[in-house]
């Protein structure tokens, strides 16, 4: 059978009262006005299940998802309702767009495992300038009293709002304002020194009430969890495995310690208009909804160059990640360990059928740093052969940073490779 599963690695818990009357799509609504990073029109309810526990005795059904969540849930409060002139602020960079939603209070810069960030910059920041961002960047607070926003620097990023530098004093933006950050040692006003990013920050008006989702307070007890998780994977699995053994599956694929503890939950889609008091959740059970966050260049796109309509998408989230680039072991024997199969790209292009083990089995290593947004390359230890990114071969001591445009050769020499791909990095949504 075919199974849809799930690895979320943080998540935030809130405790609501809620009146009987509310429906699961208008707390879905609510959620989505006060939440950044949520866009949901419903929610899913969560029902734990334990290691033991096989497929066939969970009452697995149609649209169903299995979820592994590998850290306790960390409790929080949601920010109150929005107010008629109260001010949603909207950061924006060409198509992406990030609003402030419901919050009064943001904390701008890149998160880390210590902190989180209210606004991340790896949404906005390109994966070559993030590096010289400060992890706690700017700060912006909306005073209720005014109907301002105010914002002041928080970190060693220089920040200029206009043309005015924002130093640790609060000062006022305007309905429309541009966003420019600088390194550290640079001179804004000099126009020898080019921006690291160009953010523009647009102010929108709550009008009315109307526009405002409120919830009826009431003795229904509503756990609610929210929570970061990897791409969804959908598995072949008999009915007779024990659910730990997906989970381990899981943790392995991810490469995370085996004795990493974790929850396993079954999770199911709730019609909108279901009533609260008609749930009856259990004691254990929760309501659920996923961040979901696009990051400025989280995508690395590899394209073979002698056949465009071949290429491997590798796509990374809010955490540093590892891909492995290699080939098979056999024609006829894929290796699931690897996130890009070389065979593909080799084999039309000789007349011998082995030509593929002229490769190593683990040739080359793809790293995704969160924190600076960014792609890089290196030789695994014991590769047969060199990988060049342009015309510098790649070692196993030191990464090389990989860009648009940048071509990869994997052979003895740049004029006599057996596989070369053009390395595309885009954003795409986890």
């Amino acid at each position: 059978m075919r199974l849809s599963t799930q690895l979320v690695n943080t998540r935030q818990s809130y405790a609501l009262n809620l009146g009987e009357r509310v429906t699961v799509g208008q707390l879905a609504h609510y959620l989505s006005q006060q939440e950044a990073y949520i866009d949901v029109s419903t929610l899913e309810v969560a029902r734990p299940v334990g290691a033991n526990q096989r497929l066939q005795d969970v009452d697995l059904q149609a649209g169903d998802r299995l979820v592994v969540f590998t850290a306790a849930p960390q409790a929080a409060e949601l920010t109150a309702p929005l107010s008629p002139g109260d001010k949603v602020a909207k950061f924006i960079v060409g198509d992406v767009v990030i609003t402030s939603r419901g919050k009064k209070s943001l904390q701008i810069g890149k998160p880390d495992t210590q902190r989180d960030v209210d606004i991340d910059l790896r949404n906005l920041v390109s994966p070559r300038a993030i590096g010289f961002i400060s992890r706690e960047t700017m700060r912006l607070d909306f005073d209720d009293r005014s109907k301002i926003w105010y914002a002041a620097r928080t970190g060693k990023t220089r920040v200029l709002i206009n043309e005015f530098e924002v130093g640790t004093e609060r000062v006022p933006l305007s309905d429309v304002t541009t966003l420019r950050l600088y390194r550290a040692g640079d001179e804004p006003m000099n126009p020898a020194f080019q921006p690291l990013a160009v953010i523009r920050i647009e102010m929108e008006t709550v009008q009315n009430r109307e526009d405002i989702t409120f919830l009826e307070q009431g003795k229904v007890r509503t756990p609610i969890q929210i929570g970061v998780g990897k791409e969804r994977l959908t598995l072949n699995v008999s009915e007779n495995l024990p659910l730990g053994q997906v989970a381990g599956s899981l943790l392995g694929y991810y490469k995370l310690n085996p004795a990493t503890e974790y929850q396993v939950a079954l999770l199911r889609l709730i019609p909108p208009a279901t009533a609260l008091g008609s749930l009856r959740l259990g004691q254990d059970e929760f309501l659920y909804a996923a961040r979901t966050q696009t990051f400025a260049l989280n995508t690395l796109i590899l394209r073979d160059i002698h056949q465009k309509d071949r290429s491997y998408t590798l796509a990374a989230g809010p955490e540093d990640d590892v891909k492995l680039v290699g080939r098979r072991p056999e024609a006829a024997s894929e290796d699931p360990e690897l996130d890009v199969d070389l065979y593909e790209a080799v084999i039309p292009r000789s007349d011998n059928p082995n030509a593929f083990k002229s490769l190593s089995r683990r040739q080359l290593r793809l790293f995704y740093k969160a924190a600076e947004n960014s792609w890089w390359a290196q030789l695994e230890e014991r590769a047969s052969v060199p990988v060049f990114v342009n015309n510098t071969r790649t070692s196993a001591i030191a990464p090389v940073q990989l860009t648009s445009g940048d071509v990869l050769s994997f052979g003895p020499t740049l004029e006599t490779y057996y596989a070369r791909l053009e390395v595309e990095i885009t954003a795409r949504a986890e």
